[in-house]
């Protein structure tokens, strides 16, 4: 009796398999056309079936290695104006603070203009802030699975918050620095007639406190940042201060809208 030994072409998917190695009941043969040929016992089966088709032995690839969590980010404060990151970067976590948008007119633009200037004559180069603001909280770091609720408390708070309301700019510079001590701030005072920023400061603590994050500053003292500059030099900045006399219009903005920033996503509350 003739016996014919039936052999299978390889298929794509067969070298693919033979590359990653097929994980199947078979023992591993050390031939290495093993891969793309029928097994004894296979075919000791099609002998006695001869009319039964062949079943492929399924072979799994194996899951290709996430490497997501391998992934650092690397701080490079050159990339964005020697600026030093004031968190570690955390996959999940979010640097977020809720503010006032400040509108910067005409008479603000000229204002910030002519003391950057008089303060780089004097040996100091500022950059001005890329936008104007007025905190209402420090910054925290959010949990992505806080933000939903942490928003929510928020415009909870805010809802019977008295809106819209004026702010003025005073002729008064003040001079603040980060904690870590890595950015030195030049701001405008703010004068506050009804007094609404600190009742907004104490809604945005209470929302704090619910997920067990600092505070804003004990007595805060409102202000407007307007440039800043790398590293510590809070000595020097007021010194120059107090022999600038500064002569302006007076500055004001009408506070309507209040803002989040959770990384770079910004909601409007």
């Amino acid at each position: 009796m003739l016996c014919l030994l039936f052999c299978e072409i390889p298929t794509k998917m067969d070298m693919i398999a033979a590359a990653y190695g097929c994980e199947s009941d078979e023992e591993e043969s050390s031939d290495p056309w093993a891969s793309s040929r029928v097994s004894a016992k296979r075919t000791a089966v099609f002998n006695e079936f001869p009319n039964r088709p062949l079943k492929k032995v399924a072979c799994r690839l194996p899951a290709p290695k996430l490497a997501l969590d391998s992934f650092e980010v690397v701080d490079d404060p050159s990339q964005h104006g020697n600026r030093v990151r004031s968190f570690p970067h955390e996959r999940g976590n979010w640097a977020s603070f809720v503010y006032l948008p400040w509108e910067a007119n005409s008479c603000f633009v000229r204002a910030v203009e002519l003391i950057t200037n008089w303060f780089y004559e004097h040996g100091i180069k500022l950059d001005i802030c890329e936008d104007f603001h007025i905190s209402l909280t420090r910054t925290v770091i959010l949990r992505h699975h806080w933000i939903e609720g942490f928003v929510a408390s928020i415009r909870n708070q805010l809802s019977d918050a008295p809106r819209p309301f004026q702010l003025y700019g005073t002729n008064a510079l003040s001079v603040y620095i980060n904690e870590e001590k890595t950015r030195t701030f030049l701001a405008i005072n703010v004068e506050d007639p009804v007094g609404i920023l600190d009742i907004l400061v104490e809604k945005m603590d209470s929302c704090l406190k619910e997920y067990q994050l600092p505070a804003y500053y004990e007595k805060p003292s409102h202000h407007v940042s307007i440039a800043w500059c790398v590293g510590d030099q809070k000595e020097e900045l007021e010194k120059l201060a107090l022999d600038l006399q500064l002569e302006t219009d007076q500055i004001s903005c009408n506070m309507d809208e209040i803002r989040c920033k959770i990384g770079n996503t910004v909601k409007r509350l």
